[in-house]
C-alpha cells in the first residue's frame, strides 16, 4: 500500500513539474516580443533642455548671492575698520554663508524633483509611442550588467523630451 502511495506522489510531482515548466515556457515564449530598453539617467538629465534652463537661472541666483558674500569678505579685509565693525561683519558673513549654502541645497533638490517629474511624464509618452514595455534607467551603465548598444535609447529619448518640452509634437 505504501508503495502505491509513493508511486502516486511521484506521478503527481512529475505532473505538477511538467505543468509548471510548461506554464513558464509559455510565458517566456509568449513574452519574447517584449521591448526592454535602457537609458543613461545622467546623460538624460543633463541633456534635457529644462535642466539647462533651470541651471542657468540657478547660476544667476548663485552669482548674485555670491557677490554679497564676496563684498562682505572684501569689507572685512579692509584696513581701518574697528573690531566692533569686524565682529558685526563676521556675524553677517557667517549668516549669509549659511543662507547661501541652504539656498544651494534647497534649489538643487527642488529643481531636480521638478525636472525628474517632467522627464518621467515625457518618458511615459515616449514608451507608449514606441510600444516599450520597460525602460530601465541606469547611471553610466552601473545597474545594467550587459545590454546591446541597440537597446540604449538615451539619445532618442533626449530628443523626444526636448521636443515635448519645447512644445513640438
Amino acid at each position: 500500500m505504501s508503495d502505491n502511495r509513493f508511486r502516486v506522489l511521484v506521478a503527481i510531482n512529475i505532473a505538477l513539474f511538467l505543468l509548471l515548466a510548461g506554464t513558464i515556457s509559455f510565458f517566456i515564449l509568449n513574452n519574447s516580443d517584449r521591448k526592454i530598453v535602457y537609458v543613461d539617467n545622467v546623460r538624460l538629465f543633463d541633456g534635457f533642455n529644462m535642466t539647462k534652463e533651470l541651471k542657468k537661472r540657478g547660476e544667476q541666483e548663485f552669482n548674485t548671492r555670491k557677490k554679497v558674500l564676496d563684498s562682505l569678505y572684501v569689507t572685512l579685509q579692509q584696513e581701518g575698520i574697528s573690531e566692533v565693525q569686524k565682529e558685526a561683519i563676521t556675524r553677517e558673513l557667517i549668516a549669509k554663508k549659511q543662507e547661501f549654502e541652504a539656498f544651494n541645497q534647497q534649489f538643487a533638490a527642488e529643481e531636480s524633483a521638478k525636472i525628474w517629474s517632467r522627464i518621467n511624464g515625457y518618458t511615459t509618452d515616449f514608451s507608449k509611442e514606441k510600444d516599450y514595455d520597460l525602460i530601465v534607467g541606469s547611471e553610466n551603465k552601473r545597474n545594467v550588467l550587459y545590454a546591446k548598444e541597440t537597446v540604449d535609447v538615451t539619445n532618442e529619448l533626449i530628443s523626444f523630451i526636448n521636443k515635448k518640452y519645447e512644445g513640438n509634437p
